[in-house]
């Protein structure tokens, strides 16, 4: 394993191709992938709302897909069309009907919904489709990490997950940089993204080496991808001392 030591009290930022890096890859073949683009409008009145989506695929063909969205308020839907919709508390989700067409790369689907709330009807969170986060129209390319805080017992090892919101125009080799305090390792693995994995999450291990003081260690990765917006995950050691 690599050792990607970090000082304390002292900021250290090395760039670092996943060539010093680890990431597990899977060995089956590839599933299809997935990407997703939101659409979202919607028009108030007092206590009630209209919501309609319009999410785009940005990946292969969904055959039944199934879409899930947060509410930020106490949005209570009453009726929806296009999709059969579910809600529990503020999550909700949206169902192809049997009669529902394959959705093929660059099309759309589409449903609405009815509803009440009271205070302020923002919109919804965290869009999905089949589990994969989607992103909302006008927002350019990222990287995404998930989750984006961990935590990890002195001397073992932790994973996250790494993927791109939208395909890239050829395939290139994610960077990293670290900065923060403690030893972390892991094992030497090219990450690259293409137009044909960019959706699929890859996982990347990291291992917090013992140390001899009592505090508790904190690393943040930063995940970069030219022409994307980066992300990072800040991994937290607790310290057995």
């Amino acid at each position: 394993m690599n050792a990607i030591p970090v000082r304390r009290r002292s900021t250290l930022t090395c760039a670092l191709t996943l060539a010093a890096l680890a990431v597990l890859v899977p060995a089956n073949p590839a599933q299809a992938a997935v990407g997703c683009e939101v659409t979202y409008t919607s028009s108030s009145w007092s206590t009630g709302f209209v919501g309609n989506a319009q999410i785009r695929n940005l990946g292969d063909t969904w055959t039944a897909p199934t879409v899930q969205l947060t509410f930020t308020g106490n949005q209570q839907i009453t009726s929806g069309w296009g999709y059969e919709l579910s809600q529990s508390g503020t999550q909700v989700t949206a169902r192809s009907m049997t009669w529902s067409r394959p959705i093929a790369t660059g099309e759309t689907l589409a449903f609405g919904f009815g509803g009440s709330y009271t205070g302020i009807n923002l919109p919804p969170t965290d869009w999905r489709v089949n589990g994969v986060p989607c992103v909302l129209t006008g927002q350019p390319p990222a990287v995404i990490a998930e989750p984006t805080s961990l935590s990890v017992p002195e001397g073992h090892g932790v994973s996250f997950s790494i993927r791109l919101s939208h395909p890239p125009a050829q395939a290139t080799s994610l960077r990293m940089t670290t900065r923060g305090t403690g030893i972390w390792a892991s094992p030497p693995v090219l990450l690259t993204f293409n137009s044909t994995n960019w959706s699929t999450p890859q996982s990347f291990s990291v291992y917090s080496a013992q140390d001899q003081d009592t505090v508790d260690d904190v690393v943040v990765f930063t995940l970069a991808y030219p022409g994307y917006v980066s992300d990072t995950v800040t991994v937290t050691q607790v310290d057995d001392d």
